[in-house]
């Protein structure tokens, strides 16, 4: 069967900024089908004040001219924060020229987010997001929270991040030293700093048996700091943002996950290393729950909660098996989540769209 073409105009973070959106992003656009042409506008890069400035005038007016070739869908990426503004003021200019609008909810904080705004822009916020065609959301617990300020039930849908699925998983010995890895921002609200305390609390067993890798930008320097003050450089060692092809090296060489996060969206670090066929150990934040249960595929252990996490990790060392046997349930977990079927599930909304808005303007056009 041939399908009909649509053309997508995708907006959000450069494809080169270090985050899951950005991931997501690239994931996606590499999988898309020939039929699906995509145009990609980087709202925003890493970088000050002023390069972001910048960026987003430089996006303004691309988008003022690729809007000119009325793409079928603007499919545009938010978040929290200054990125909640650039994306509404972008919706709303695609909205005004009678664009078909998705809108695709990112950021952990989004819901500390919509807290703290002002009436006013919660007012904007909320009508500009009802309007969108589709409000795409990364699990229940996001959708919930989405119908609970007012978007209508039926324009949201629910669609969790996608994850590349390793062709092969690697066999794992068990009795040696056991890695543990942590990617992602050094920051607090991912708990890296929690982490290196957990791990100054194991006993001297477990200690002798592991090794922490933690990779990521942010405050990697603090972090070095307080590993080297609790005299933890023989265990733990602590990386920069590493690229696609070392991260997998270094999922492929491990034998477990940590991301002991205070809030979430449900992040791509996380799916990857189930896609590894690693157990992790993470908290119930955001939509991990839907994904992770706890003591089947993974750990759950309470945010911020140093004793329990320094306990979830002495479990996976000790317990060679169930460790095993929960890395091999997290890769069957995220294995419906494989790119394919992303892409597929999001190039049926594509068209869905793309057709409604060409009889709308066949409709306009009599």
């Amino acid at each position: 069967m041939v399908r009909e073409p649509a053309n997508i105009l995708m907006l959000g973070p450069a494809l080169n900024v270090r985050g899951g959106v950005s991931g997501v992003e690239r994931i996606l656009l590499e999988a898309l089908p020939k039929e699906v042409r995509a145009v990609h506008i980087a709202t925003m890069v890493d970088g000050g004040k002023w390069i972001k400035t910048l960026t987003f005038a430089q996006a303004l007016a691309r988008f003022a001219l690729e809007l000119r070739h009325r793409p079928d869908v603007v499919h545009i990426h938010f978040a929290s924060g200054a990125s909640n503004i650039r994306k509404i003021i972008l919706a709303r200019i695609a909205m005004a020229r009678g664009a078909s609008v998705i809108m695709h909810a990112h950021g952990a904080a989004y819901k500390q987010h919509w807290a703290k705004m002002s009436p006013l822009a919660k007012s904007i916020t909320r009508d500009t997001l009802a309007r969108a065609q589709r409000l795409v959301v990364l699990g229940e617990r996001w959708k919930s929270f989405f119908v609970s300020i007012g978007i209508p039930q039926h324009r949201i849908l629910v669609l969790p991040n996608p994850v590349v699925l390793p062709e092969k998983v690697p066999e794992r010995p068990m009795g040696g030293k056991v890695r543990f890895v942590f990617f992602g921002l050094i920051s607090a609200r991912k708990g890296p700093f929690e982490l290196v305390e957990a791990v100054a609390k194991l006993s001297p067993e477990c200690r002798a048996r592991v090794e922490f890798m933690l990779a990521g930008n942010g405050q990697t320097q603090r972090l070095r700091a307080r590993v080297n003050e609790l005299g933890l450089q023989d265990v733990i060692e602590i990386r920069e943002w590493v690229e696609p092809a070392e991260r997998d090296r270094l999922l492929a060489a491990a034998h477990a996950f940590v991301l002991p996060s205070h809030a979430e969206g449900l992040p791509m670090s996380l799916l990857e290393a189930m896609a590894w066929g690693l157990a992790p150990i993470c908290t119930p934040v955001g939509s991990i729950p839907e994904h992770v249960v706890d003591g089947v595929n993974g750990i759950l252990v309470t945010p911020g909660d140093v004793a329990q996490l320094a306990a979830a990790i002495e479990k996976l060392v000790f317990k060679d098996e169930e460790r095993m046997q929960m890395g091999r349930l997290a890769r069957a977990t995220v294995e419906p989540l494989c790119v394919k079927e992303y892409s597929n599930r999001m190039c049926a909304v594509y068209r869905s769209l793309a057709n409604g808005h060409a009889q709308g303007r066949r409709v306009l056009a009599r």
